[in-house]
Protein backbone atom coordinates (compact mmCIF):
# COMPACT_ATOMS: atom_id res chain seq x y z
CA UNK A 1 0.00 0.00 0.00
CA UNK A 2 1.26 3.44 -0.94
CA UNK A 3 -0.76 6.49 0.07
CA UNK A 4 -0.49 10.04 -1.23
CA UNK A 5 -1.89 12.70 1.13
CA UNK A 6 -3.75 15.55 -0.45
CA UNK A 7 -6.30 18.27 0.32
CA UNK A 8 -9.24 19.32 -1.81
CA UNK A 9 -8.47 23.02 -2.09
CA UNK A 10 -12.05 24.23 -2.16
CA UNK A 11 -12.25 23.73 1.62
CA UNK A 12 -10.46 27.08 1.80
CA UNK A 13 -13.32 28.92 0.12
CA UNK A 14 -12.29 32.03 -1.78
CA UNK A 15 -8.81 32.31 -0.32
CA UNK A 16 -6.04 32.90 -2.92
CA UNK A 17 -4.70 29.59 -4.19
CA UNK A 18 -1.05 30.37 -3.37
CA UNK A 19 -1.96 30.68 0.31
CA UNK A 20 -3.37 27.17 0.10
CA UNK A 21 -0.14 25.82 -1.40
CA UNK A 22 1.91 27.45 1.37
CA UNK A 23 -0.18 25.85 4.09
CA UNK A 24 -0.28 22.38 2.58
CA UNK A 25 3.48 22.37 2.09
CA UNK A 26 3.99 23.46 5.71
CA UNK A 27 1.73 20.67 7.00
CA UNK A 28 3.58 17.99 5.01
CA UNK A 29 1.06 17.12 2.31
CA UNK A 30 2.23 15.45 -0.89
CA UNK A 31 -0.28 16.99 -3.26
CA UNK A 32 -3.32 19.17 -3.78
CA UNK A 33 -6.72 18.39 -5.29
CA UNK A 34 -7.77 21.38 -7.38
CA UNK A 35 -11.36 22.37 -8.04
CA UNK A 36 -12.00 23.65 -11.57
CA UNK A 37 -15.18 25.72 -11.70
CA UNK A 38 -14.65 27.21 -15.15
CA UNK A 39 -12.10 25.53 -17.45
CA UNK A 40 -12.04 28.55 -19.79
CA UNK A 41 -10.64 30.81 -17.07
CA UNK A 42 -8.49 28.25 -15.25
CA UNK A 43 -4.80 29.23 -15.28
CA UNK A 44 -2.85 26.04 -16.00
CA UNK A 45 0.42 27.98 -16.11
CA UNK A 46 -0.19 29.47 -12.67
CA UNK A 47 -1.04 26.07 -11.19
CA UNK A 48 2.11 24.53 -12.68
CA UNK A 49 4.28 27.34 -11.32
CA UNK A 50 2.82 26.92 -7.82
CA UNK A 51 3.25 23.15 -7.96
CA UNK A 52 6.91 23.63 -8.84
CA UNK A 53 7.48 26.42 -6.31
CA UNK A 54 6.03 24.44 -3.40
CA UNK A 55 6.99 20.94 -4.58
CA UNK A 56 3.38 19.72 -4.47
CA UNK A 57 1.83 17.45 -7.05
CA UNK A 58 -1.75 17.62 -8.29
CA UNK A 59 -3.43 14.45 -7.07
CA UNK A 60 -6.76 15.10 -8.71
CA UNK A 61 -9.21 17.49 -10.31
CA UNK A 62 -12.38 18.13 -8.33
CA UNK A 63 -15.31 19.12 -10.53
CA UNK A 64 -17.91 21.80 -9.81
CA UNK A 65 -21.23 20.25 -10.81
CA UNK A 66 -24.41 21.98 -9.75
CA UNK A 67 -27.13 19.47 -10.51
CA UNK A 68 -30.18 21.31 -9.23
CA UNK A 69 -30.01 24.77 -10.76
CA UNK A 70 -31.25 26.45 -13.93
CA UNK A 71 -30.35 24.91 -17.28
CA UNK A 72 -27.51 27.29 -18.16
CA UNK A 73 -25.59 26.35 -14.98
CA UNK A 74 -26.70 22.76 -14.51
CA UNK A 75 -24.13 19.99 -14.95
CA UNK A 76 -25.68 16.54 -14.97
CA UNK A 77 -24.71 13.51 -17.06
CA UNK A 78 -28.18 11.97 -16.72
CA UNK A 79 -30.30 15.09 -17.21
CA UNK A 80 -33.54 14.72 -19.15
CA UNK A 81 -32.40 17.64 -21.32
CA UNK A 82 -29.87 16.49 -23.93
CA UNK A 83 -28.33 19.97 -24.12
CA UNK A 84 -27.44 19.77 -20.41
CA UNK A 85 -25.89 16.34 -20.93
CA UNK A 86 -23.83 17.63 -23.86
CA UNK A 87 -22.40 20.66 -22.10
CA UNK A 88 -21.72 18.54 -19.02
CA UNK A 89 -19.69 16.08 -21.08
CA UNK A 90 -17.83 19.00 -22.65
CA UNK A 91 -17.05 20.33 -19.15
CA UNK A 92 -15.69 16.95 -18.03
CA UNK A 93 -13.54 16.66 -21.15
CA UNK A 94 -12.08 20.09 -20.41
CA UNK A 95 -11.34 18.97 -16.84
CA UNK A 96 -9.63 15.82 -18.13
CA UNK A 97 -7.43 17.98 -20.37
CA UNK A 98 -6.47 20.18 -17.42
CA UNK A 99 -5.80 17.09 -15.33
CA UNK A 100 -3.41 15.69 -17.93
CA UNK A 101 -1.56 19.01 -18.07
CA UNK A 102 -1.12 18.97 -14.27
CA UNK A 103 -0.25 15.25 -14.18
CA UNK A 104 -3.28 14.47 -12.03
CA UNK A 105 -4.24 10.83 -11.75
CA UNK A 106 -8.01 11.29 -11.56
CA UNK A 107 -10.94 13.59 -12.25
CA UNK A 108 -13.64 13.21 -9.61
CA UNK A 109 -17.12 12.63 -11.04
CA UNK A 110 -20.52 13.16 -9.42
CA UNK A 111 -22.60 11.90 -12.36
CA UNK A 112 -25.90 13.67 -11.62
CA UNK A 113 -24.40 16.70 -9.91
CA UNK A 114 -24.49 18.04 -6.36
CA UNK A 115 -27.77 18.72 -4.51
CA UNK A 116 -29.74 16.69 -7.04
CA UNK A 117 -32.37 14.70 -5.17
CA UNK A 118 -34.61 14.45 -8.24
CA UNK A 119 -32.89 12.14 -10.73
CA UNK A 120 -33.20 8.71 -9.18
CA UNK A 121 -31.43 5.38 -9.49
CA UNK A 122 -33.43 3.70 -12.26
CA UNK A 123 -32.64 1.80 -15.45
CA UNK A 124 -33.02 4.80 -17.76
CA UNK A 125 -30.67 6.98 -15.72
CA UNK A 126 -28.19 4.15 -15.36
CA UNK A 127 -28.10 3.75 -19.14
CA UNK A 128 -27.54 7.48 -19.64
CA UNK A 129 -24.75 7.42 -17.10
CA UNK A 130 -23.06 4.39 -18.64
CA UNK A 131 -23.11 5.99 -22.09
CA UNK A 132 -21.54 9.16 -20.71
CA UNK A 133 -18.91 7.25 -18.73
CA UNK A 134 -17.91 5.25 -21.81
CA UNK A 135 -17.56 8.41 -23.90
CA UNK A 136 -15.55 10.15 -21.21
CA UNK A 137 -13.47 7.03 -20.61
CA UNK A 138 -12.58 6.93 -24.30
CA UNK A 139 -11.60 10.59 -24.15
CA UNK A 140 -9.46 10.02 -21.07
CA UNK A 141 -7.75 7.12 -22.84
CA UNK A 142 -7.00 9.34 -25.83
CA UNK A 143 -5.27 11.85 -23.52
CA UNK A 144 -3.07 9.51 -21.51
CA UNK A 145 -2.80 8.14 -17.95
CA UNK A 146 -5.79 9.81 -16.33
CA UNK A 147 -8.93 8.23 -14.89
CA UNK A 148 -12.49 9.29 -14.30
CA UNK A 149 -13.67 8.22 -10.82
CA UNK A 150 -17.33 8.16 -9.86
CA UNK A 151 -18.33 9.19 -6.34
CA UNK A 152 -21.32 7.84 -4.41
CA UNK A 153 -22.99 10.66 -2.43
CA UNK A 154 -25.43 10.29 0.46
CA UNK A 155 -29.20 10.21 -0.10
CA UNK A 156 -29.76 13.69 1.36
CA UNK A 157 -27.56 15.28 -1.31
CA UNK A 158 -28.12 12.94 -4.26
CA UNK A 159 -30.82 10.55 -5.45
CA UNK A 160 -28.90 8.68 -8.15
CA UNK A 161 -25.65 7.22 -6.82
CA UNK A 162 -25.47 6.64 -3.07
CA UNK A 163 -23.59 3.41 -2.36
CA UNK A 164 -20.46 1.48 -3.22
CA UNK A 165 -22.39 -1.48 -4.68
CA UNK A 166 -24.16 0.87 -7.11
CA UNK A 167 -20.83 2.31 -8.22
CA UNK A 168 -19.43 -1.19 -8.72
CA UNK A 169 -22.48 -2.08 -10.82
CA UNK A 170 -22.04 1.00 -13.03
CA UNK A 171 -18.35 0.19 -13.54
CA UNK A 172 -19.16 -3.40 -14.45
CA UNK A 173 -21.70 -2.26 -17.05
CA UNK A 174 -19.53 0.57 -18.41
CA UNK A 175 -16.59 -1.87 -18.62
CA UNK A 176 -13.98 0.79 -19.30
CA UNK A 177 -10.35 0.61 -18.24
CA UNK A 178 -10.18 4.32 -17.39
CA UNK A 179 -13.40 4.66 -15.46
CA UNK A 180 -13.01 3.74 -11.78
CA UNK A 181 -14.50 4.83 -8.45
CA UNK A 182 -13.80 6.64 -5.21
CA UNK A 183 -15.27 6.65 -1.72
CA UNK A 184 -15.93 9.64 0.52
CA UNK A 185 -16.00 8.49 4.13
CA UNK A 186 -18.46 11.17 5.20
CA UNK A 187 -20.97 9.73 2.72
CA UNK A 188 -20.13 6.10 3.46
CA UNK A 189 -20.81 6.69 7.16
CA UNK A 190 -24.40 7.42 6.16
CA UNK A 191 -24.95 4.85 3.42
CA UNK A 192 -22.74 1.82 4.07
CA UNK A 193 -23.17 -0.86 6.70
CA UNK A 194 -19.42 -0.92 7.27
CA UNK A 195 -16.60 1.18 5.82
CA UNK A 196 -14.20 -1.74 5.65
CA UNK A 197 -16.70 -3.89 3.77
CA UNK A 198 -17.30 -1.09 1.25
CA UNK A 199 -13.58 -0.68 0.64
CA UNK A 200 -13.11 -4.41 0.14
CA UNK A 201 -16.13 -4.54 -2.19
CA UNK A 202 -14.62 -1.78 -4.31
CA UNK A 203 -11.26 -3.56 -4.34
CA UNK A 204 -9.04 -2.69 -7.28
CA UNK A 205 -11.70 -0.33 -8.66
CA UNK A 206 -10.99 2.08 -5.78
CA UNK A 207 -8.59 4.74 -7.06
CA UNK A 208 -9.23 7.71 -4.75
CA UNK A 209 -10.80 8.66 -1.41
CA UNK A 210 -12.16 11.81 0.20
CA UNK A 211 -11.44 12.17 3.89
CA UNK A 212 -13.79 13.70 6.45
CA UNK A 213 -15.06 12.38 9.74
CA UNK A 214 -18.65 11.33 10.48
CA UNK A 215 -19.66 14.95 11.11
CA UNK A 216 -17.77 16.12 7.98
CA UNK A 217 -15.13 17.79 10.13
CA UNK A 218 -11.47 16.76 10.41
CA UNK A 219 -10.23 13.30 11.33
CA UNK A 220 -10.74 12.67 15.04
CA UNK A 221 -13.64 15.08 15.54
CA UNK A 222 -16.27 12.43 14.81
CA UNK A 223 -16.80 8.73 15.45
CA UNK A 224 -15.38 7.17 12.26
CA UNK A 225 -13.20 4.10 12.84
CA UNK A 226 -10.15 5.13 10.85
CA UNK A 227 -8.20 2.05 11.95
CA UNK A 228 -10.82 -0.10 10.24
CA UNK A 229 -10.49 2.02 7.09
CA UNK A 230 -6.70 1.70 7.01
CA UNK A 231 -6.83 -2.04 7.58
CA UNK A 232 -9.23 -2.39 4.63
CA UNK A 233 -7.10 -0.13 2.42
CA UNK A 234 -4.11 -2.30 3.27
CA UNK A 235 -6.11 -5.43 2.44
CA UNK A 236 -6.82 -4.19 -1.11
CA UNK A 237 -3.27 -2.80 -1.49
CA UNK A 238 -4.61 0.70 -2.11
CA UNK A 239 -2.23 2.91 -4.07
CA UNK A 240 -3.95 6.23 -4.46
CA UNK A 241 -4.68 9.56 -2.83
CA UNK A 242 -6.49 10.31 0.38
CA UNK A 243 -7.76 13.82 -0.34
CA UNK A 244 -8.90 15.53 2.83
CA UNK A 245 -12.18 17.39 2.43
CA UNK A 246 -13.36 18.50 5.90
CA UNK A 247 -16.24 20.96 5.72
CA UNK A 248 -18.59 22.82 8.06
CA UNK A 249 -22.21 21.65 8.42
CA UNK A 250 -24.40 22.53 5.44
CA UNK A 251 -27.60 21.57 3.70
CA UNK A 252 -27.86 19.51 0.53
CA UNK A 253 -25.96 22.17 -1.42
CA UNK A 254 -22.47 21.80 0.00
CA UNK A 255 -21.17 24.44 -2.41
CA UNK A 256 -22.23 27.13 0.07
CA UNK A 257 -18.83 26.38 1.62
CA UNK A 258 -17.19 28.05 -1.38
CA UNK A 259 -18.35 31.47 -0.25
CA UNK A 260 -16.02 33.66 1.80
CA UNK A 261 -13.01 32.33 3.67
CA UNK A 262 -12.73 29.38 6.01
CA UNK A 263 -10.70 30.13 9.17
CA UNK A 264 -11.22 26.58 10.49
CA UNK A 265 -9.95 24.96 7.29
CA UNK A 266 -6.33 25.45 8.28
CA UNK A 267 -6.79 23.68 11.61
CA UNK A 268 -8.79 20.90 9.94
CA UNK A 269 -6.10 20.28 7.30
CA UNK A 270 -3.42 20.13 9.98
CA UNK A 271 -5.44 17.77 12.17
CA UNK A 272 -6.24 15.47 9.25
CA UNK A 273 -2.68 14.76 8.19
CA UNK A 274 -1.38 14.44 11.75
CA UNK A 275 -4.04 11.88 12.65
CA UNK A 276 -3.88 9.98 9.36
CA UNK A 277 -0.11 9.60 9.41
CA UNK A 278 -0.23 8.45 13.03
CA UNK A 279 -2.82 5.79 12.14
CA UNK A 280 -0.84 4.66 9.09
CA UNK A 281 2.26 4.35 11.26
CA UNK A 282 0.69 2.17 13.96
CA UNK A 283 -1.73 0.06 11.90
Amino acid sequence: MKIEYSVSNWIYGEEPIENQFKRLKKFGYDAIEIMVKDPTSFRIDKAKNLMKKYSLGCSSICVFVEGAVEKSRRRNLIDSDSDVRKHTIKYYKDCLEIGIELKAKVVVTAPSGVANIKDEWNLKNQELCIQALQELGDYAKSLGPIFLVIEPINRYENAFLNRCDQAVELLRKANHSQVKMMLDFFHTNIEENNNGEAIRLAGKELFHCHIADSNRKSVGRGHTDWFEIYRALRDIDFNGSLACEPLPPSGADVYVSLKGTRPEADLYAKECIEMLKLIEKVI
